[in-house]
């Protein structure tokens, strides 16, 4: 049973009915419980064009917040987990992989919640239009653009794995998602690895072709994180818990608008309408608890995994790393939203 399968099993998803910010006052005060959050200011991280800081934005969730909140925007995992090191970021969202290699190097971080995809989402190899590449096993001996570290890092592992082609660091070239397109479009390298937008981008601007959703190789969480440092302190800890609420909501909120959405992404990103449309209409992730058997099973099986091939050089146990309090603000607020669901449908 896929991950996600054994997630619907024992945790029904919510989707939103509301306008975005509607439970926003409420929360914030119970979370702060008297506290004054006008001092702190959370900086919220993206490694990509359409993440947290996007969906906060058009959702409205950004709005009225009783804490400040600042925008840090990278282009992939690493780059932001060096400045989550330097507590210049409080709070990012992402693929796990480059967030369980950085604790595999020693680096402090506190996982919050996780995500699930419940569409094929744009995770995927790409080739050039006019390749002779047709499926994975056709990638032995070619050169592959990948940006190391990321989900996909380990999504590529699998598949390659499945399709008996071994990994050659030699040909699995670590570059970053503006290099690779271009590598791959100048034919550089024969197949380039990616995520949305950047696969909606290649496919309608420049005719790549997708040979593999990565989903089909390795089904994976994606998590919400902070540096530990931050739930040190109380008042820090409360504005976290209320941004995790209206992560969760603005989420929904994405999920449940897919057209407005698809707008505001191609304003906010400034990507083209045909690129929006296309990532939108292939993504549809759910926030769950971190401590969910399933989504640690999972977490602690990608770890075993790099362990058994060599690049983490010790095991660790996920489950020491995840700040469960926050399961049960994730679970709650997506309580919430099934509730007044329930009462609109009524």
């Amino acid at each position: 049973m896929s991950l996600l399968n054994r997630m619907v099993s024992g945790f029904r998803f919510a989707l939103p009915i509301l306008l975005a910010g509607v439970l926003g006052t409420s929360f914030a005060q119970s979370e702060a419980d008297g506290l004054d959050l006008s001092n702190v200011t959370l900086t919220v991280g993206t490694p990509n064009k359409t993440g947290l800081r996007r969906q906060l934005l058009a959702s409205g969730e950004a709005e009225n917040t009783p804490y400040q909140i600042k925008w840090a925007d990278f282009d992939s995992t690493p780059p932001l987990i060096e400045a989550l090191r330097a507590q210049h970021v409080d709070i990012a969202q992402g693929g796990e992989t480059g967030v369980l290699f950085a604790i595999a190097n020693g680096q402090k971080i506190a996982i919050l919640g996780a995500g699930l995809e419940k569409n094929i989402s744009g995770s995927a190899i790409l080739v050039r239009g006019d390749s002779d590449i047709q499926n994975v096993a056709d990638l032995k001996g070619r050169k592959i653009a990948l940006p190391y570290f990321t989900k996909q890092h380990y999504q590529l592992a699998k598949a390659l794995e499945q399709a008996g082609v071994p990994w050659d660091s030699k040909l699995i070239l670590r570059l970053n998602t503006t290099d690779g397109l271009s590598a791959l479009v100048n034919a550089q390298v024969d197949a380039f690895v990616v995520w949305d937008p950047n696969s909606a981008i290649a496919q309608i601007e420049h005719g790549a072709r997708v040979i593999k959703p990565l989903k089909e190789a390795i089904e994976t969480a994606s998590v919400l994180y902070t540096h530990p440092a931050n739930l040190e302190d109380p008042k820090r800890t409360a504005a976290l818990k209320d941004l995790t609420r209206r992560i969760v909501r603005a989420q929904a909120w994405v999920n449940a608008h897919p057209q407005e959405w698809a707008e505001q992404v191609a304003r906010l990103s400034q990507v083209s309408p045909a690129v929006a449309k296309l990532q939108t209409e292939r993504s549809s992730p759910s926030h769950v608890p971190a401590t969910d058997p399933a989504v640690l099973a999972g977490w602690q099986e990608e770890i075993d995994y790099f362990v058994g091939i060599g690049q983490f050089r010790k095991s660790f146990a996920i489950e020491d790393f995840i700040a469960k309090d926050f399961s049960e603000v994730i679970q709650s607020e997506n309580q919430h939203l099934a509730t007044r669901k329930t009462a609109r449908a009524d």
